[in-house]
């Protein structure tokens, strides 16, 4: 990653924010010959190169959807009524004001709570052909439903998206890509994608009280293994309460989620699937590596005196977690990023640490944004003007990069970063080496349950994934075939 000068947050952001490119430009598909127009970027040094178009008041529809029962997953991205001096939201309405004014266009939004209520409201609307939503940002775990069901166009049939830019994410459009086609991505038009990638926070005071060294340097140098990480969970616990058992009210070294067995295994480089040299998906958690990988991360989750599952907790177990931890009975805690911010007001200091690599010999630290709050952008097959939604899109991409990118990473870091100058680098290396997961995404075999054994501390994953593995292997067949059937 190199070494980074916290002064320069700006060129930071430009740095890791390059590291996202890859190669797609698809050319306008429907004859726009209007003259460029280029717009400056002095800040990074890039341009917008689209036409100068007029869409006559075109309004651009978005459904959206929730996660039910957790407000903090709230969709709230899309339609900004107006400024209200947070800077996320400031920064979302100028990038809408910003892409209405230079098309003579508006946005319209239509958010439905349920993410199965919202794919079904737009099934409907395709068998209606009533053409009522031109963009969809469904959680990712729709994507199966989606594709199959032939309800979205392959991205690339859109004029003048250019995801070789860094306002698009390219670890998306790569993970996400099936047989080379490109049905969902992600972009800075949003930052709920971001908000999903998950890691671990730590209590400074914590660190202090027991003697721990905190993880910077290990993470740094390449030594932050899960083995290191263990270790200090399991030097940190105490019955705070002397009642001779250890439950919610105790301290413990990690505090964790179900989710958290999914991110150990994609940080060791194992997933639940890979995909072969055609871009068709394959399951790969029947590998003899990743078994063992799991195994392992079991015996430390299930260690009940030092790792406390937060998802037993009544109620919402997000403010659960976080009341937990600030009150200073959690060595670490996994999060994902959107918790960051209620922990600003937290007494005690605390910094953030990438998920540990299973061993020292891996080259990179990965991250995972999650498969069920996790979104991404798509397109209905019933939306036929490809050209100007891939200029809307294209320009809402690159207004989020120079306006909601540098607002979001503030107020990530503010309140932190002032106190622990390392966790912007820890915010790089994580957002740098994010990873989808297609096996969870896709739920192939409903495979993605695996992280469901945690609930019942159950440690048989050989026996759990020979059971899935006939009828995963029958859901890949069907998405093939629907990703075949119809290769123009």
């Amino acid at each position: 990653m190199g070494k980074f000068r916290l002064w320069t947050l700006i060129l930071a952001f430009f740095t890791f924010a390059a590291l996202f490119a890859c190669s797609n430009n698809p050319a306008p598909s429907d004859g726009y010959v209007s003259t460029s127009e280029t717009m400056p970027e002095e800040s990074t040094g890039y341009t917008l190169n689209l036409p100068e178009t007029d869409m006559e008041g075109k309004v651009f529809t978005f459904l959206t959807t929730n996660w039910p029962g957790e407000a903090i997953w709230t969709f709230d991205e899309i339609t900004i009524e107006e400024q209200d001096g947070s800077a996320v939201n400031d920064a979302m309405y100028l990038r809408n004001v910003n892409v209405q004014t230079r098309f003579n266009c508006k946005i319209g939004e239509r958010n439905i709570d349920s993410y199965v209520d919202a794919v079904n409201e737009l099934n409907k609307s395709i068998h209606a052909g009533d053409n009522a939503y031109d963009i969809f940002i469904p959680r990712m775990q729709a994507l199966t439903t989606l594709v199959v069901n032939d309800m979205i166009i392959d991205l690339k049939k859109l004029g003048y998206i250019d995801f070789s830019k860094p306002w698009w994410d390219a670890r998306a459009v790569d993970d996400l890509s099936l047989a080379s086609k490109n049905f969902g991505a992600n972009s800075y038009m949003t930052t709920m994608d971001k908000g999903a990638i998950s890691t671990f926070v730590f209590n400074k005071e914590l660190m202090r009280d027991y003697n721990i060294e905190m993880p910077y340097g290990y993470i740094l140098d390449g030594s932050w293994t899960l083995d290191k990480m263990a270790e200090q969970i399991k030097a940190v616990s105490s019955d705070l309460n002397a009642d001779g058992k250890m439950d919610s009210n105790d301290l413990y070294g990690l505090l964790y989620q179900r989710d958290t067995l999914h991110d150990m295994l994609i940080a060791s480089g194992e997933s639940v699937a890979k995909k072969d040299e055609k871009g068709l998906p394959y399951v790969s958690l029947n590998s003899e590596s990743a078994i063992s990988k799991i195994q392992h991360m079991f015996e430390i989750l299930y260690d009940t005196n030092t790792c406390f599952n937060v998802m037993t907790l009544p109620g919402d177990f997000n403010v659960g977690m976080n009341s937990m931890f600030q009150s200073n009975q959690g060595l670490y805690m996994w999060i994902r990023m959107v918790n960051i911010v209620p922990l600003r007001t937290m007494e005690a200091d605390f910094g953030i640490a990438v998920v540990p690599k299973f061993e020292e010999l891996q080259k990179e630290y990965y991250s995972t944004v999650n498969p069920y709050t996790g979104i991404f952008i798509c397109v209905p097959v019933t939306n036929i003007e490809t050209d100007h939604t891939g200029m809307f899109l294209e320009a809402m991409a690159y207004e989020g990069y120079m306006h909601v990118r540098p607002a979001y990473y503030d107020v990530l870091l503010n309140g932190i970063i002032a106190r622990d100058n390392e966790s912007s680098q820890m915010l790089d290396i994580l957002f740098a080496n994010r990873r989808y997961d297609l096996g969870v995404i896709l739920d192939m075999g409903d495979l993605r349950s695996f992280i469901y054994m945690v609930m019942n501390y159950d440690t048989n994953i050989v026996s759990y994934v020979e059971k899935r593995l006939r009828l995963a292997n029958k859901d890949i067949e069907k998405l093939t075939d629907a990703l075949l059937k119809n290769d123009g």
